[in-house]
């Protein structure tokens, strides 16, 4: 039986930690500050019972038992977004959604129009907009929580793995024309 004092927030920070190998830029991306994040893992590994990471000037190591734990949060993380999309699509009749990151840049000004466009050309799509920094859209789109990103490229070394196209939309014009 799963410890009832470990919560949601206890594996969500964990893995954020583990992924980024740094405390803040875990906070970061949880909107959360570092003392925060720092209290939550210290309140998992107490109830665990287990040092789960060490910290260091370099940033953040996994412990053996850090490891193991890091593949079964993931997993356990994944698993609960499925089912959580599953009862969203099951309460839309399974409505085909596409999941669209989009940079702040373009959010107020190509979004808009491109957003009508779509909805003039696929109007039984649900489409969901999430906004924010490059490097949080990008990591989302490789965790499959968003389906493409909108916007300028970011450094070659952080779109490693990632597909893009270049296009051009006749939406762009009303917001760039000439």
């Amino acid at each position: 039986m799963i410890d009832r004092r470990i919560k949601f927030r206890h594996i969500q920070c964990f893995v954020e930690i583990a992924q980024e190998r740094s405390l803040k830029l875990a906070a970061d991306k949880l909107n959360l500050t570092q003392p925060a994040i720092s209290k939550t893992l210290k309140e998992l590994e107490e109830t665990i019972g287990a040092t789960l990471m060490t910290r260091s000037r370099a940033g953040i190591s996994l412990t053996q038992q850090g490891k193991m734990f890091l593949h079964f949060a993931q997993i356990s993380l994944a698993s609960l977004q499925q089912g959580l999309d599953g009862v969203v699509n099951a309460g839309e009749q399974a409505r085909a959604t596409l999941t669209v990151g989009a940079l702040p840049s373009v959010s107020g000004s190509f979004l808009p129009a491109a957003i009508r466009e779509f909805r003039d050309l696929a109007p039984t799509v649900m489409l969901k907009i999430l906004d924010g920094p490059h490097g949080y859209l990008i990591e989302r789109l490789r965790l499959g929580e968003i389906d493409l990103v909108i916007g300028r490229l970011g450094r070659p070394v952080t779109m490693e793995g990632v597909f893009f196209y270049a296009a051009l939309f006749r939406a762009c014009r009303v917001c760039c024309p000439g």
